[in-house]
């Protein structure tokens, strides 16, 4: 066969030796199929607080007047912040890592994750750094905090997440470029690896940045240079993380895990194969230039003295467009029946584009500013239009947010059995999938309607009249079917974990390289080192 022939083989591990990271479920378990299991999991449980978190913020929200569950404004800040911090780096971003950290390494046809030890350090690391972010926020710490000792732990607690989730990304950067099977050329790796390349070289550069701008608000806040409660230097650090474009750096590896589902759920291979890998690689780049823009001005809105960052802004929603044409030739040219995998691929596609091409909505009023400025003109642009303080980054970030936990719910049932043992339950796949689908849409179009019926309205400043507080409701109804969404997958998730292996039968083909292995594959992965001579090597086979 053609993976196998003058392979040499890979020695079988010693039974008599230490046995640590050849349990599935070992916590000190060096294995990256493990590792990643355990990312997905803390993942999910992070990315539930901080739904509930967002739609009890929604609730204080409707009516600010009157609080029922925090005590006030800079409470509610707190809450707010922690929501947002929750469901991106303690939930949505991890469980993304987790599917990585598991498949990546079968697809490239590696023995291991590299060093696969600083993995599993990271995820104890990132999950002590998650409870003391929750810890200091609870203690009156975070923006909008009161204590200045609670402050700094809030500012430790999470730039401790983003430190270990960049050595996470360092993982897979070097597993990808230096541990893949003979003849696996870049171009030949699958689009998931391809878009996690991108995903970790975009995150090495614009985390940092973000870790820069918290050191640099923690010494305004620490040495008085900020008053405490003034909001704006932290919550500057997620606003350049989490507004349009570097918002893009969440969806890179969605799209990539959607075009590998679609391909094996369509039975049609992706056409024009560079071209979508080419346009990944042009989304990561764009995706960054927010990040960089933005560096020290704290997530100033995007403005017509920012000419770079309004083309970067809108240069970002084309790469999205052409690979979501491209995988519905497959759609058109393929033959498929509705499954989990396949459904929630497109409709997670869907959303990262809707969120990405919405946001140009930001960018009219900064262009016809620069085009007045251009031609001397005194050019007013209708208050409808001044949205650069508005909901509607905040209805952009629900859209791809929601078009991740898609992402994330396709990739759990389509490599399910690779990482379990035993296929996910369709029917509660489809429910999450139908209630995700269902509460991203409406909380987005909640935010970014509000955005024009109201552009003064801010997720702090609550609705001026019934219209808004109706759309308020609206967002707070989105958020719970998110949260219902996560909570059938976590049930789901846990109840495959628990039962163990199941079938040894593969739920369905693909032809890349993580189907020629067992599921759960076993330590080392392969049997014998695979040769791969194409981007589809076990289309050779058949």
């Amino acid at each position: 066969m053609a993976l196998t022939d003058t392979a040499p083989e890979i020695d079988a591990p010693d039974t008599d030796g230490p046995t640590i990271g050849t349990d599935p479920l070992a916590l000190g378990s060096g294995d990256h199929k493990t590792i990643g299991r355990m990312f997905m999991g803390a993942g999910a449980v992070g990315l539930l607080v901080g739904l509930v978190l967002a739609a009890v913020a929604g609730v204080e929200r409707i009516d600010l007047a009157g609080f029922s569950v925090v005590e006030d404004t800079d409470m509610m800040a707190q809450l707010w912040d922690l929501s947002r911090l929750m469901i991106m780096f303690g939930g949505v971003v991890p469980i993304i890592l987790g599917l990585a950290v598991a498949i990546v390494p079968l697809q490239v046809g590696a023995t291991t994750l590299a060093f696969p030890r600083g993995a599993a350090a990271a995820f104890w690391t990132w999950l002590l750094a998650k409870i003391v972010v929750l810890v200091a926020v609870v203690l009156n710490g975070g923006p909008g905090g009161g204590q200045t000792d609670f402050v700094v732990l809030w500012v430790l607690g999470f730039g401790t997440m983003l430190a270990a989730i960049c050595w996470v990304l360092v993982c897979l950067g070097a597993t990808i470029l230096g541990l893949r099977a003979e003849g696996m050329l870049l171009d030949r790796v699958p689009f998931t690896t391809w878009s996690t390349l991108m995903f970790s070289f975009l995150g090495l550069v614009a985390l940092p940045v973000a870790m820069a701008e918290l050191i640099l608000a923690y010494l305004q806040v620490r040495y008085g240079f900020l008053p405490l409660g003034e909001r704006q230097g932290l919550v500057g650090v997620m606003d350049s993380l989490t507004r349009s474009p570097s918002i893009g750096w969440l969806g890179l590896p969605v799209l990539g895990m959607a075009l590998d589902a679609i391909e094996t759920h369509t039975e049609a291979p992706i056409k024009f194969r560079k071209v979508v890998l080419g346009a990944l690689g042009a989304m990561a780049v764009f995706s960054f230039g927010g990040a960089v823009l933005s560096f020290s001005s704290f997530g100033r809105s995007i403005a017509s003295d920012n000419a770079l960052l309004v083309l970067d802004s809108a240069a970002v929603k084309l790469p999205p467009l052409v690979i979501l044409a491209l995988g519905a030739l497959s759609l058109k040219n393929g033959s498929f029946k509705v499954n989990t995998p396949l459904v929630a691929s497109v409709l997670a596609g869907g959303l990262v584009v809707k969120g990405l091409v919405a946001a140009a909505i930001g960018l009219i009023e900064p262009v016809i500013n620069f085009a007045a400025d251009v031609f001397d003109q005194s050019w007013t642009v209708a208050d409808w239009l001044s949205l650069g303080g508005s909901t509607l980054y905040e209805g952009v970030r629900v859209l791809v947010t929601a078009g991740a936990v898609l992402g994330v719910i396709a990739g759990a049932h389509h490599w399910g059995h690779k990482l379990f043992g035993r296929r996910l339950d369709d029917r509660l796949g489809l429910l999450a999938t139908l209630a995700a689908a269902g509460g991203g849409v409406v909380w987005g179009a909640a935010e970014i309607i509000g955005a024009f019926v109201d552009p003064d309205l801010g997720v702090l400043t609550g609705p001026t009249d019934d219209g808004v507080a109706i759309l308020g409701v609206l967002g707070v109804v989105g958020a719970g079917l998110l949260a219902v969404s996560v909570l059938v997958l976590l049930a789901d998730l846990a109840g495959v974990a628990l039962a163990g292996r199941g079938s040894a039968a593969e739920p369905w083909t693909g032809l890349t390289l993580e189907w020629a292995t067992d599921s759960p594959p076993p330590l080392g992965n392969f049997a014998e080192a695979p040769i791969v001579t194409s981007s589809l090597p076990l289309a050779e086979e058949a």
